[in-house]
């Protein structure tokens, strides 16, 4: 869905407090976690959550 605007005009919406910025955010955070719970379920089912748990957590932490 983001795909399709810049990170510019992206910047600029929220910048403007634009209520499309709000809702592209909330699509880009439901698409993340839709995704992480699919690979974390995958993980789990075989048997490689930790593995997955340690890569995932090496990406995303500060």
């Amino acid at each position: 869905m983001c795909r399709a605007y810049s990170r510019a005009y992206l910047r600029h919406l929220f910048k403007e407090r634009e209520i499309l910025s709000a809702m592209l955010a909330s699509y880009h955070n439901l698409a993340f976690m839709h995704r992480m719970m699919t690979e974390a379920r995958e993980a789990i089912a075989a048997d490689r959550f930790g593995a997955y748990k340690a890569v995932f957590l090496r990406r995303f932490s500060a």
